[in-house]
């Protein structure tokens, strides 16, 4: 009986629905009134992560050439948040901003894109593709909206050229909502995580 149990439980551990989170993706993007620009980036993996190697990057107006903004040499912990926000937004984003820059002014038009060295691990928007005033879908808009990352997303989207939809992977909520900044939860596992409860499964049902 507990090889059975022990077996359907680890089953149901690696099941489809859970995924393994590799590197940083955005979490949050806030795009409020006037400067409240902010832009909010996850590390899900059990390691600390350099931010010395990442870059952030913001395609005005369907421009194929960006704006760059270095994000530093700080360590971001495991399941820990990095916000950049406008050096001129409100006190209650800033108050959580660990990075400001005046480059990071974006509309509902512009495209945002987060690099690894040379290679993009996230976007948010179509890189050479001006929509308008915003991407739109059934449930909200680029433009005066902040959009969380959906909790079953495990990792970033690194399709710069695709056609955007930002109802697949995020929720939306209305111009300067601020209060989930600087936090992040999904339902995704880490290599650690998995491994611990794996080992401590089968110590269990020895």
């Amino acid at each position: 009986m507990k090889f059975l149990l022990s077996v359907l439980v680890l089953s149901l551990l690696a099941g489809p629905a859970c995924a393994q989170v590799t590197d940083l993706f955005i979490s949050e993007y806030i795009e409020g009134s006037v400067y409240n620009k902010a832009l909010e980036i996850y590390n899900g993996t059990d390691d600390s992560i350099n931010l010395g190697n990442y870059s952030l990057e913001l395609y005005a107006n369907g421009s194929t050439v960006p704006t760059t903004i270095t994000l530093g040499n700080a360590d971001l912990n495991p399941l820990d948040v990095f916000v950049i926000a406008n050096p001129s937004a409100s006190v209650a984003i800033l108050g959580h901003t660990d990075l400001t820059s005046s480059a990071l002014n974006f509309n509902g038009n512009d495209a945002l894109v987060l690099r690894r060295d040379s290679y993009v691990i996230d976007r948010l928007g179509q890189v050479g593709l001006d929509p308008g005033a915003s991407w739109n879908c059934a449930s909200g808009s680029t433009l005066n909206s902040t959009l969380r990352r959906q909790a079953g997303v495990c990792s970033g989207d690194p399709n710069l050229f695709d056609q955007f939809n930002p109802c697949t992977e995020y929720d939306f909520y209305p111009s300067d909502t601020f209060d989930d900044l600087g936090r992040h939860s999904n339902d995704c596992w880490s290599v650690g995580s998995r491994e611990t409860s794996w080992g401590s499964l089968k110590a269990n049902f020895k």
